[in-house]
């Protein structure tokens, strides 16, 4: 694995120095941004979008991987054809004892972010009205994260089963009480999301199915009163343990935090990637 220097996040880890300095403490970012692929399911080019976000360094990381990456040729009309997806890559830094960076690659998930698709699933407009409530316990505790939720759709749009397959914490601390905290936030996301239903496919490879799979992440995030929220994109956390949905055939363990904030990832939309992704 390559290791890269980042001075320029210095004063993004200086938020989370004072807490902790546990090994199993992450930082990264979701970069978005486009690939096409060529007839025979290669990436012609990789785009990444607002470049400046990220840094050219996780840029260049980003794109050289992409660049590597086999996907299944996409047919039309019995031909393969150019085909363009967007892309969503979750890149993590750790901090090597020297004091340097290394980056990789986690994972991704590609196309699914087209809202007047109906290839895919969208939020029924009702669902804006059942918000995760913020559990008092963790309000108290002053405990942030990230829940990143598996969801087995039906044919009418009725979330039929639902699980909680990682929590990310912002918060550090004794790991039995991380596990608490974990399961507090992971049910205040699952009892809303019991209640969501979605707009279901209906053109596409996916309509013929009889159901689907949703990942959604709910973010729970304390605001400090007086000052506007971070607009960075790079986080710093503690990652939960993967739980994959029982009802997926093959869970992808790096995808499942690969999502944008607020995005909807339909199981199997977008391309078809051949073989693991490159972690560098």
């Amino acid at each position: 694995m390559k290791k890269v220097i980042f001075a320029a996040f210095l004063a993004m880890t200086a938020m989370v120095a004072q807490a902790s300095s546990r090994d199993d403490l992450e930082s990264s970012a979701v970069v978005k941004g486009t690939i096409v692929l060529a007839t025979d399911g290669t990436v012609q080019t990789a785009i990444i979008d607002d470049e400046a976000l990220y840094g050219k360094a996780i840029a260049d990381l980003v794109r050289k991987t992409a660049l590597q990456w086999r996907f299944q040729p996409v047919m039309r009309d019995g031909k393969p054809v150019l085909a363009k997806a967007s892309m969503h890559v979750r890149v993590v830094l750790r901090k090597a004892s020297d004091g340097n960076y290394s980056a990789r690659v986690k994972g991704a998930t590609f196309g699914d972010d087209d809202e007047n698709s109906t290839d895919t699933l969208h939020i029924a407009e009702g669902n804006r009205n059942i918000q995760p409530h913020y559990p008092q316990a963790a309000i108290r505790g002053r405990v942030q994260g990230t829940v990143y939720l598996s969801l087995h759709v039906d044919h009418d749009g009725h979330v039929i089963d639902a699980v909680a397959e990682q929590v990310n914490l912002g918060n550090v601390g004794p790991d039995g009480l991380l596990r608490q905290y974990r399961e507090i936030l992971a049910d205040a996301a699952l009892k809303a999301a019991r209640k969501w239903s979605y707009v279901t496919p209906t053109t596409g490879k996916l309509a013929r199915q009889n159901s689907w799979t949703a990942h959604v992440p709910v973010n729970f995030n304390l605001g400090e009163y007086g000052k506007a929220p971070s607009e960075s994109v790079w986080r710093t956390y503690v990652p939960g343990p993967y739980t994959p949905a029982p009802w997926v055939d093959r869970p992808d363990t790096n995808a499942a935090d690969a999502l944008a904030d607020g995005a909807v990832q339909t199981e199997g939309a977008g391309p078809t990637l051949l073989a693991p992704l490159n972690h560098g």
